[in-house]
């Protein structure tokens, strides 16, 4: 079990941070047209996320999520415009060339106070339909670190458009959100 320590508004908060780093990752990068391109269509993200509290015990949790996102070129340009103005005040940094990328950053600690939290990561592109990320990132009051792989599994399912999220359970995908509804709220 999680430490106590990450409540669900703290797990939630955490969440959103991972979230957001994996959208300004890809974001920046789209951004720059600095990555090799993505096929369109469903994609399937398996994350693994861990995060300790300062001096709390590590986070044994082992379990992935899993997500599902439609996407297009259109996603593409939302993510790009979520990083440049609405990603508070992250700056990202983006080194590479071919299918292999380096990212370091730093923005405001997600936990409040004064510090900073420094993100490195990398993104190996193995494929137009298969993309591997790695990231870590510390502050003052937590550290955490997410692996994901996120693969194309088709055409998005009839009803599905790009920009919804959600889940893939069983080759069923069921929505529970949209990149746009983000955008909307950024803006």
């Amino acid at each position: 079990m999680r430490d106590h320590e990450l409540s669900t508004r703290n797990l939630s908060r955490a969440q959103v941070l991972a979230a957001l780093a994996m959208v300004a990752i890809f974001g920046s990068a789209l951004a720059l047209n600095a990555l090799p391109g993505k096929k369109p269509g469903l994609w399937v993200s398996s994350k693994l996320i861990r995060f300790n509290m300062a001096g709390k015990p590590p986070d044994p949790e082992n379990t992935p999520t899993v997500d599902a996102m439609c996407t297009d070129a259109s996603t593409d340009a939302i993510e790009a415009k979520l990083l440049a103005g609405g990603a508070g005040s992250c700056g990202l940094h983006i080194e590479g060339s071919g299918t292999t990328y380096t990212i370091s950053g730093t923005c405001p600690d997600p936990m409040g106070g004064t510090g900073q939290m420094v993100t490195h990561g990398k993104i190996v592109w193995n494929s137009e339909t298969e993309i591997h990320m790695e990231s870590q990132s510390t502050s003052p009051h937590m550290s955490g670190s997410v692996v994901a792989d996120a693969k194309w599994v088709g055409a998005c399912p009839a009803g599905v458009m790009p920009g919804d999220q959600g889940t893939f359970v069983n080759g069923v995908f069921k929505k529970t959100g949209s990149i746009k509804d983000v955008l909307s709220k950024a803006r």
